[in-house]
């Protein structure tokens, strides 16, 4: 019975390794992104791009510093634009997100 769970589990993984993350809501795009920055690639960033946002390297290493350097922060959430600031109330950036076909897109980061 174990040799069969861990089959089975070990097929689901596998199953699930190369799907695309589907975000549902602006708020789940941008914890995603928090939360894997060690580990987030310049692909994998840019596959959370909008179809006309003109993301890029500059963008990914730019959020990618911010975040590295304030590991706290908190947010205003204003419809599909989320405000990152940090503990100390500096803005680190403003993200614009978009819906298209049911998921939510990165469509812009400006830093101030």
């Amino acid at each position: 019975m174990k040799k069969w769970i861990v089959v089975l589990a070990f097929l689901f993984l596998v199953g699930c390794g190369e799907q695309t993350l589907t975000v549902r809501s602006t708020l789940e795009g941008d914890s995603y992104l928090r939360n894997n920055l060690h580990t987030l690639t310049e692909e994998q960033f840019l596959s959370f791009a909008s179809d006309n946002s003109h993301l890029g390297t500059d963008t990914y290493d730019a959020l990618k510093q911010k975040l590295l350097e304030h590991e706290q922060t908190r947010y205003l959430l204003v419809g599909e634009r989320i405000y990152r600031y940090s503990v100390q109330d500096e803005l680190l950036y403003v993200a614009d997100w978009v819906e298209e076909n049911n998921v939510h897109k990165l469509d812009a980061v400006v830093f101030p």
